[in-house]
Parts: C-alpha cells; structure tokens; sequence
C-alpha cells in the first residue's frame, strides 16, 4: 500500500544482540498494525497506548527501531536506533523506503511504564478548560473568530504575509495520557482517506503542467516542488527559460527569448498564511519563433535525471549507463549524454544507499563484524598517499584495498546473489591450481642438519587463523 508501512512492536520482551543476522527482538506476543507514512512520534506513541488493554494507564518510556544496514554481498544486518523525536521518526520511513524490498516491515521494541493516578484530576480539569476553548473556536460568531485569530493580511503583491506584533495563543496538546480512539478508528481504509473527494476535479488548482498551462492561484507544497513543475514544463514543451529572480519566498522566471517574439514569464511565491506557493503572474503559453531545443536539454541536468531514475537504481544498482541514456530517451525524448548519465546514476545510488563518505565512515565498523562473525577473515587495510601534481598533501589518504574474505563465504554471497564465485575468487585458491603443484614428485628434502643455514626472518604462526 503507497504512503503506509506494517509495523510489527515487541512490547517489554529481550533484545539479542550478536545473533547472524546482528539485533533481534522477541518477545511473547507481538502485534502488528498498518500505518502512514507521515505519522509523528506523538501519534505512535498515542497508538502504542492504545493498544495497552490492560486497564492501566501506560506511556512509552523506550522505542528501538531494527535498523537493516546492506552489507557485503547485499546482505543485511540489524543494528538498533533510538526513535525519541521527529527527526529520527521521519529517518526511520526513510530508511523502510528505501529497503522494503529486501525488509518489507518496521520492527520496534517498546518498552512502556505505568502511570501514577496522581494528579489525574488536574488533568481532567485541564481538558475541560481546553474544551471550552474549542467550544469558542467552533463558534460560527465573528466576534469569537476575531478574538481568537489575529488577521494576517498579505502584502500589496500578495506574496509574503506580514507577522503581526501581538502574542499569540499557544494551546499544548495532551501528550503524556493515550487518548480514547474509538474503535471505527482501528478499520480507517488509509487508501480512502488520501484519495481526492472529487476526483473529476482533482487537478483543478494544483494541476500537472506537463498536459497544460500554468494558472494563476495553483498551489503547491515546497519551492522544490513548483521548480521542478515549471522545468518539467520547459522540458516537455521544449523550450527554456533564465531565472531572473531566485529568494528563499520568490522564484521569478522568463522565456530566454522574451522581448524577442516571446512575453512567456512566470512567477511563484511563498504564501504563509497558506503555507504552501502559489503562481503569482503568468503571461501564457510560449510563442517562441526559435526553433525547439531537439537534443540535451539544459534544465534536464542529473539531478533531475537522478530524481526520475531511482526505481531503476533501488532495483538494480548495476545498470548499465546505457541504458539509462535509453530510459531518458524514452521518458522526454532527449539524447543525455554519457558524462550526464554517469552522474545521474552515481547521485541516484546516493540518495537510495547513502553516499561514499557515508560508506567510507561505516566501513571500519563493519569490517570488525565481519571478522567477528566470519571465522577465518583476515581484515588489512592498505591506504595511498593523495598527491595534488607532484606534492603529496598532508593527512589525507586513498583506500587502496581492503583484504581478505574466507573463500567459503564469498562463495556463499555469490551463490546468494546468482553471481559467478570463479571471476571473485582467486586462482591459487582453486583445485586446478592445486593440482598443478601436487601432480609432480617431491624431492626429498634430506636431513635438516645439512640444510645451509638461514638468515632470513623468523615466521611466527598466529593462533587465531589455526
């Protein structure tokens, strides 16, 4: 289901650390449950209470997340994350998006602690004096509404609301007590709470301009999100535009042809009282006399590309630059080229798996659990100098290379991932090369009193590779 993830809670059981796998939770009866996407930690943690039928009020003292991490081989170990505000709440979805083909649920370990009555009563008083002063929101009386709501008048291009001087009513919602959800609550069909009430007139207002023209009034949610429309626009309309005005509250823009046979303008900006930007000014469609753009196009730039490959990427982090070129084609009718391709691609693996300084920082970590979990793993480092022409800069280094795993678990990895283990694998480790050493006779080596002495080194055997 789009928008939604099935979270699956271990209430007050065992974490078991170090298992194959890393983290596990268990516990006697866990419970599952669906929810969106956009939840925040006060309503999970409101539904966590919820879900407490035991009579007793309860809160949630402690929230793990199972975090899946792909390791070598595209495998996956678990490490735990503390969800304790909205930043970790929101980075959690992020990370469920990104490999819930692979985990295709959210584990959490919650932990709760019951709360004392005391002070119950002045909680209930509370919530009477906040029920009065919903009762005063709801009034249809514009006196109530007036007192209530500071005006906040938009200035004279309607673009930014002007913030008013006086002090603002602030009401705290009730977070510490679960709340009383009806049990209706429990079966909402989430698919149905997202779907436009009037579908025939779902567009009207916050259209896609890729079928039509902008309007003045359309709305949208971010400043990210109405330049990406109006470069869309630009790209399937094949034309192109100079930005001639770039605020955090403004985005103005022009034909690059305008005054010469093309008046095309737009302008958005950030509306607060609305939250959300509107288009502002809009001349029309493009009357361009120029020949339209037929190759590259300058505003399709990789990290559009990038946006608009990363199904492709999620799914097979392999694919050919090629063929990204072709699936660009296909989609805007433009011949990218490779270098812009290259980069669309790299980006892309960025946004869905992290990036190499991401990677680079996790990696010591991860090769101590490896040595850890894998016997046999010898785990040796190798750095380069970085040179900048002939002068080598100081305390930066180059991963060179990073050895060795047992031949037995890369056989496995490439068994799991239906690669072929003969082009990972080295060939002294093979039995044809071993046989090529034992299919000749030895040479007695005679008495080791006669061997001539030897000045060399002394090996040492390490018992930990025995």
């Amino acid at each position: 289901m789009e928008g939604t993830a099935n979270l699956v809670v271990y209430r007050n059981g065992e974490i078991i650390r170090n298992t194959r796998e890393g983290v596990r939770f268990v516990c006697q009866n866990p419970f599952s449950f669906v929810v969106p996407c956009t939840m925040t930690l006060m309503e999970l943690q409101n539904g966590l209470c919820q879900s407490m039928e035991n009579g007793t009020l309860m809160r949630v003292s402690r929230i793990l997340y199972r975090n899946p991490v792909v390791v070598f081989g595209g495998l996956i170990q678990f490490d735990t994350m503390p969800i304790t505000n909205e930043g970790s709440m929101q980075n959690m979805f992020q990370i469920y998006r990104q490999t819930r083909m692979r985990q295709p649920q959210i584990e959490l370990y919650v932990e709760f602690e019951s709360v004392e009555t005391e002070g119950i009563q002045n909680v209930l008083d509370i919530e009477d004096d906040r029920a009065a002063v919903y009762e005063g929101m709801n009034s249809d009386s514009e006196e109530d509404f007036e007192a209530t709501y500071e005006a906040d008048d938009e200035d004279e291009d309607g673009d930014v609301g002007v913030e008013t001087a006086t002090e603002n009513i602030v009401l705290y919602p009730s977070s510490s007590q679960p709340m009383d959800v009806p049990p209706f609550m429990r079966e909402l069909d989430l698919d149905a709470m997202h779907a436009p009430d009037f579908p025939e007139y779902a567009n009207i207002g916050v259209a896609d301009p890729e079928d039509r023209e902008f309007r003045i009034g359309m709305e949208y949610s971010s400043r990210k999100s109405v330049v990406a429309a109006i470069r869309r626009y630009t790209i399937v309309r094949r034309v192109d535009y100079d930005v001639y005005e770039s605020e955090p509250q403004t985005f103005y823009a022009k034909c690059k042809m305008y005054g010469r046979g093309c008046n095309w303008l737009i302008r958005a900006s950030l509306i607060r009282k609305k939250d959300c930007w509107e288009i502002r000014r809009y001349n029309g469609r493009h009357t361009c006399t120029m020949g339209a753009i037929s190759q590259d196009h300058s505003k399709l730039d990789s990290d559009t590309v990038a946006d608009n490959i990363m199904p492709l990427v999620e799914t097979d982090p392999s694919i050919k630059v090629k063929s990204i070129i072709a699936e660009v084609q296909s989609r805007f009718n433009y011949i990218i080229s490779y270098r812009k391709a290259w980069l669309a691609k790299q980006k892309s693996i960025a946004k869905v798996f992290g990036g190499w300084e991401d990677s680079y920082q996790a990696l010591p970590w991860w090769l101590s659990v490896m040595v850890q979990k894998i016997p046999g793993s010898v785990v040796q480092i190798e750095t380069r100098p970085l040179y900048n022409g002939n002068e080598e800069v100081q305390g930066v280094k180059i991963l060179h290379r990073v050895e060795r795993l047992p031949c037995r678990h890369v056989i496995a990895c490439c068994a799991n991932q239906r690669l072929d283990w003969q082009l990972y694998v080295h060939d002294v480790y093979k039995m044809t090369e071993i046989r090529k050493v034992y299919k000749f006779e030895f040479t007695p080596l005679g008495d080791p009193e006669t061997w001539p002495a030897y000045e060399g080194p002394t090996l040492v055997a390490n018992p930990a590779l025995r």
